[in-house]
């Protein structure tokens, strides 16, 4: 039994364990607990660079988008700068629930923490929200 164990499975262990340190270390790690679509009654986006305004979205088309945008939000382990977060993101679920995010350019607040965003990332996710939910605002 021994044997086995050393032959077979604890490379298949270790082969795993490197290949996800690998992948962590090179795409950063994705936000843990995001909402899925299909619980999501209505969303309401703020950017406070362009506006004031709070807009609210409920078509199932903008809701799709919003969630599945939250997956360029995969951060860097480390301690973030704490900069002002002008992206606002709250989103309504059909069970009365709301969960926000926040971001800029560099970090994201998910779950009362902050976190760094790898890469440019964070500034990918600003400007798809801001070309997709405030494009009347943005100057040419």
């Amino acid at each position: 039994m021994k044997k086995i164990i050393k032959q077979y499975i604890l490379p298949v262990v270790l082969s795993m364990v490197f290949v996800s340190i690998g992948f962590f270390w090179l795409h950063g790690v994705p936000l843990i607990g995001q909402p899925k679509k299909e619980d999501v009654s209505y969303i309401e986006i703020a950017d406070t660079n362009l506006t004031d305004d709070i807009r609210t979205f409920t078509e199932y088309e903008d809701i799709e988008k919003t969630v599945n945008m939250l997956n360029f939000l995969n951060y860097q382990l480390g301690t973030p700068e704490q900069e002002a977060p002008f992206i606002t993101i709250t989103y309504h679920l059909k069970n009365g629930e709301k969960v926000d995010i926040f971001a800029n350019k560099d970090t994201v607040y998910w779950g009362g923490k902050g976190y760094t965003i790898k890469d440019d990332n964070g500034t990918i996710f600003v400007n798809i929200i801001e070309g997709m939910f405030f494009s009347d605002l943005l100057v040419d």
